[in-house]
């Protein structure tokens, strides 16, 4: 199977279509993790700041959904990935400050696998390891964040037979709509890779790629939602990164 990916697009410059809400996504908030959509909670809030003031106010991602209509301005969606420990422990605390509810999309099989660790097993993990057991991943969700699916395992989807990468996105959306009492209405990719093939996310369900994904109205493509980053050590250059995005959910308006 193939890849729906252009590298033109793998910058995080380029935000939403027009009209549309940009949709930042994180994985770790915290100093001691390499990545880069992991920040220090210093920069996280300045971020925060910078995006809030620079784009728009953030969506409530409970509204996230098909037949979503976008804010008649622009506007920010906050997402994370994975379902790490220090989403919870750092993150949350800053989001609060802001006001900001976001929307996690879960490997929930690693929360599956957190739940059955001892507390001394969990104090020892390095934080790329640290994942949210249920119980916590409900106590985020109880501060007025979304829980949503992002695989039981977190394959590269395109390298899988279609029957395996569909029942991998179903059984991920199965295990968050069993835990929340909610049906999960959107999906991000691991690694933003979307095969090329049959679409492994059934109807009635947004689809949330990463930069590799070209931007476009949600409402013609609802299973490739291009998401984009703050980069990690250049702080200098976001408020520039805002003002562009901003520009763009005008567009030729």
């Amino acid at each position: 199977m193939g890849v729906l990916m252009t590298a033109v697009h793998a910058g995080p410059a380029l935000g939403s279509a027009p009209g549309w809400p940009l949709v930042l996504y994180f994985h770790h908030v915290n100093a001691h993790v390499d990545h880069y959509t992991a920040l220090n909670p210093d920069d996280f809030r300045r971020g925060l700041e910078i995006v809030l003031d620079g784009v728009g106010p953030a969506l409530d991602p409970a509204a996230v959904g098909p037949g979503f209509e976008p804010p008649g301005h622009p506007s920010v969606l906050v997402t994370f990935d994975d379902g790490y420990r220090d989403n919870l422990d750092l993150a949350a605390p800053l989001l609060a400050e802001f006001g900001v509810k976001a929307l996690l999309f879960c490997v929930t099989g690693k929360l599956d696998a957190a739940g059955r660790l001892s507390a001394a097993e969990r104090a020892a993990l390095p934080p790329r390891e640290a994942y949210l057991t249920w119980e916590e991943a409900r106590e985020f969700a109880g501060h007025g964040h979304v829980l949503s699916a992002h695989t039981v395992h977190h394959p590269h989807l395109p390298d899988l037979p279609p029957e395996e990468a569909a029942e991998e996105v179903a059984g991920s959306l199965r295990a968050i709509g069993e835990r929340t009492g909610r049906a999960p209405r959107t999906f991000a990719y691991p690694y933003g890779l979307i095969p090329s093939g049959p679409s492994p996310v059934p109807d009635g369900v947004l689809a949330f790629g990463t930069v590799k994904s070209a931007p476009g109205p949600w409402t013609r493509r609802p299973r490739h939602i291009r998401r984009t980053y703050l980069p990690v050590g250049e702080v200098a250059s976001w408020t520039r990164l805002a003002l562009g995005w901003r520009q763009q959910w005008y567009g030729s308006r």
